[in-house]
């Protein structure tokens, strides 16, 4: 068996392989020795060792001892790459396209990395790459673009390129359309608009388009709006985005006419709005028939009460009057006695007839409340003072003393209130066992932007206890036997019905044994 023992390489060789190695044809390898200033920074590189291909970027010319500067002074970012290196450690691999010796562009790719106090090169020309690869993208765009234009010209949408323009403050002012499609001209009407600024083809376009345009272009953010263009009296669904990733104001525009929707809508928020405010009409008539249906309702059961309460005195508080005349007549037919028995059973006879008589009177007068509704100024001055001369004998006969404020005009029923003080200052009169006192005392409200005035009547009288506040106004309500006093326990029920005619209130207030106040609030 052969055997073959392989030749180490001295020193020699070895340098000579490597000599060999560096000049091969395909071997672009340059070698820079750093140089640096007094602080020991890189500011340069000098050409230490160029391999025989490199040569070609020099037309062949040896430039070895050379700066970089000095041959290549216009590539300044070359030399900041290459002083990052020596100063990080880190390679730099880039591609870019310069000028050579010769002046012509040429693509380079090229790969730096340190060594020591040397920075290794190794390059190489890719502009044959780069330009296959150009003509490949160019024929790829070409197909991108054939494709774009053909669905360019078919959609339906309006689609238009504009450039904008700013004024001297960078305020959009006006844009310029640079192509569209034939939706376009259907959409908006402008013709041959491409090349023209919109200014120059409508001056009275409206600001928003420009402001809203030009904050795509300078904020790069593309925007969906629907706006109305009021010059040609339509509504546009606008999709707008830049049209490169680089700031240069063009912006692509996507647009479709919504005229008919937006007008549609419109009528139909109309009808909306119309439907709307018939229904809250309609519905406030019916609240107001409702109301008017719970007056009727709650007059209805008032009136079923006051109905049931004169059942009751019809039944009751006449025939007992009645029932006593009957028995006394009997006695006077059925008996022999004398004319002076006789005479005191005929007076008997005339008192029930008066409290019958009585009676019917105050039921008439309470019936007819409702009935009685023309009202005029009332000087309620006047109304006390004819009242006070009615009852002139009885408070001469009391001593009574009646104080009272000076009383406002107010809209009302003469008659009605003319009854309404007779039967509270009789009142107050009549229970009382002492010398009467009777104060009258007035002043102005507004409740509810209503005008009111409260009138007080107070007096010194026997009182009533207050759980029988509210019933003192209900009709023939009496808290005293008619042996004690007289009356027909009406006569608060009429005070309630006028005041309540009136679209007043009444209450009352008492302590038995000292005196009663009555309250009244009566619209002025």
């Amino acid at each position: 068996m052969n055997t073959a023992t392989g030749h180490i390489p001295d020193q020699t060789d070895t340098l000579q392989l490597m000599k060999a190695a560096f000049n091969a044809p395909n071997n672009r390898t340059t070698v820079f020795t750093a140089v640096r200033d007094k602080n020991n920074r890189v500011v340069d590189f000098e050409f230490s060792l160029i391999s025989k291909a490199s040569l070609e970027f020099f037309n062949g010319a040896d430039c070895t001892g050379k700066r970089f500067t000095e041959l290549i002074p216009d590539q300044y970012d070359q030399l900041q790459s290459m002083i990052k290196v020596m100063e990080t450690g880190q390679g730099q691999k880039w591609e870019r396209s310069i000028k050579d010796f010769n002046g012509v562009q040429q693509w380079y790719s090229v790969s730096d990395a340190k060594m020591g106090e040397y920075l290794v090169r190794v390059w190489e020309n890719v502009t044959d790459r780069r330009l296959a690869e150009d003509d490949v993208n160019a024929s790829i765009e070409k197909k991108a673009e054939e494709k774009y234009l053909s669905l360019f010209n078919s959609i339906d949408q309006g689609f238009c390129i504009i450039e904008m323009v700013f004024d001297e403050n960078d305020h959009p002012c006006d844009y310029i359309f640079l192509d569209y499609n034939p939706a376009f001209e259907n959409q908006t009407g402008l013709k041959d608009a491409r090349g023209k600024s919109i200014k120059g083809m409508n001056p009275l376009h409206e600001q928003h388009w420009f402001d809203l345009y030009g904050g795509i272009a300078k904020n790069m953010e593309p925007k969906y709006f629907e706006q109305e263009a009021v010059l040609i009296d339509g509504w546009y669904e606008v999709s707008a985005f830049p049209l490169t990733k680089k700031q240069d104001n063009k912006i692509a525009v996507i647009f479709n006419d919504v005229t008919l929707r937006k007008k549609a809508e419109k009528e139909l928020n109309a009808f909306n709005s119309r439907l709307e405010h018939q229904v809250k009409e309609r519905t406030a008539k019916l609240n107001m028939v409702n109301l008017l249906l719970e007056q009727k309702n709650r007059e209805l059961e008032k009136s079923n009460k006051e109905l049931e309460s004169f059942n009751y005195v019809a039944s009751h508080d006449l025939q007992e009057p009645l029932r006593k005349i009957q028995t006394f007549l009997s006695i006077i037919a059925d008996r022999n006695m004398d004319a002076a028995t006789a005479k005191g059973y005929l007076s008997k006879i005339n008192a029930s007839a008066n409290r019958m008589s009585n009676l019917i009177q105050d039921v008439l007068t309470y019936s007819r409340l409702s009935a009685e509704s023309q009202f005029s100024t009332v000087d309620l001055n006047n109304i006390v003072e004819n009242v006070l001369t009615d009852f002139e004998l009885v408070v001469a006969d009391k001593k009574a003393v009646i104080k009272c404020d000076i009383l406002p005009a107010i809209k009302a029923n003469p008659l009605q209130m003319h009854q309404l003080f007779s039967n509270l200052i009789s009142n107050s009169l009549k229970y009382n066992t002492g010398q009467p006192v009777i104060t009258i005392q007035s002043r102005l409200l507004t409740e509810n932007d209503t005008k009111l005035v409260e009138i007080t009547l107070s007096d010194n009288g026997i009182g009533f206890d207050e759980q029988y506040a509210d019933q003192i106004f209900k009709l023939f309500q009496r808290l005293h036997g008619k042996s004690e006093f007289n009356g027909t326990g009406i006569g608060l029920s009429i005070c309630k019905k006028i005041v309540e005619h009136h679209k007043g209130t009444i209450t009352a207030h008492s302590v038995a044994g000292q005196g009663a106040t009555f309250t009244i609030q009566l619209p002025l």
